[in-house]
């Protein structure tokens, strides 16, 4: 993800089937070609056996090198198949998906009163993995798989292609997409005005809660405060602690996403500091400018191309058809891509309860 939350293609890879050989190559090549030494890597994918098994062995997602974390959306659905409570599979969501440990312990007690095997089911699974509470700011907010499901659309239907063909088409449309994104950067310097924060984060600064939280000053050192909220209903009246100089608030949302939130916002103007210095670098629109910087090179005719020294064998024994029609080329749905609208007003109606929220994706 680019500093303007645009989709940004690292590697492209072609693979029989997903093994743990497949995997172990794939990081390998990733390790080689994309990340080269670099520290601080955050890989997130689901949690497909091969895939953990192959991440363990490497360095670059393993501390101190980076960390590796669990699509919160997977964790959620095997958490239902096991089960079955869509009511349990909704709080699940939600602690996961809580920045605020007092709020995350608070769900976590509610499921535990529910079902105490669910709450043992969830407390089996590093915390680190798979919460935005305990996650340390690495994941920058990405908890779905949402992102890399824009690739695939983008390269739906190629997939079924022959290799040569599918790596042609699937080059083609990435730089077509760097294309357009050098121009997106364009008009980033012309909307902003945020200075050089880009775009798509412009709405973050300038946040109207902040107008009506109330600041205590504790240490000019440390540019530290205490902020309340102000009250709404029965929400508002909370504490949050504020420390500008370490780039902390402790309701988790700035570790998270490298921009201050509104408690730190209202500290920086009691401190008299600009708001915009505050945020991460990678939200700098040169920075954005310099992820389109270069360019691809043009590929000419095949009678120019290197011999590869290795010959491609077909081994019709690595595909075999099991049903009858075409293969799938799209994602399967399961339970998560559905509402379950009547599974939770079933679940109020015995409950009794109506605070179940609908809008858990």
């Amino acid at each position: 993800m680019d500093g303007n939350q645009q989709v940004l293609p690292l590697a492209f890879a072609v693979v029989d089937e997903e093994t743990y050989p497949s995997w172990k190559w794939f990081l390998q090549q990733l390790s080689r070609h994309v990340i080269r030494g670099r520290r601080g890597m955050c890989l997130i994918s689901n949690r497909h056996g091969e895939l953990i098994k192959a991440v363990r062995e490497g360095p670059d997602f393993v501390s101190p090198h980076g960390v590796h974390r669990y699509y919160l959306r997977h964790v959620c659905s095997n958490f239902n198949s096991t089960i079955k409570n869509v009511v349990l599979k909704d709080l699940c969501w939600q602690a996961g998906s809580e920045y605020q440990l007092r709020k995350f312990n608070r769900i976590m007690d509610e499921i535990k009163k529910q079902d105490v095997k669910a709450f043992a089911y969830l407390d089996q699974i590093n915390k680190e993995k798979w919460t935005a509470s305990h996650d340390g700011g690495w994941r920058c907010g990405i908890l779905t798989t949402n992102m890399s499901e824009c690739i695939n659309g983008v390269l739906k239907g190629a997939r079924r292609l022959p290799v040569s063909a599918l790596v042609e088409i699937t080059l083609e449309r990435t730089v077509h997409y760097f294309m357009c994104g050098r121009l997106r950067v364009k008009k980033c310097y012309k909307t902003t005005n945020c200075g050089r924060i880009s775009h798509a984060r412009c709405s973050y600064l300038g946040n109207k809660k902040a107008v009506e939280h109330t600041v205590t000053k504790y240490s000019h050192a440390q540019q530290s405060a205490s902020v309340v909220t102000r009250r709404q209903g029965r929400h508002g009246m909370n504490t949050h602690v504020v420390k500008i100089a370490n780039r902390e608030c402790s309701c988790g949302k700035w570790n998270q996403f490298g921009i201050p939130c509104s408690h730190a916002q209202k500290v920086c103007g009691a401190y008299n500091i600009s708001v915009a210095s505050m945020v991460k670098d990678y939200y700098d629109v040169m920075a954005h400018n310099n992820t389109y910087s270069k360019h691809f090179e043009p590929v000419q005719s095949e009678d120019y191309w290197d011999d590869p020294n290795f010959q491609l064998v077909h081994d019709p024994t690595i595909r075999t058809v099991t049903r009858p029609g075409r293969n799938q080329t799209t994602c399967i749905h399961n339970e998560m891509d559905r509402r379950q609208t009547r599974a939770r007003q079933e679940a109020q109606q015995q409950q009794g309860d109506s605070s179940i929220q609908e809008n858990v994706p």
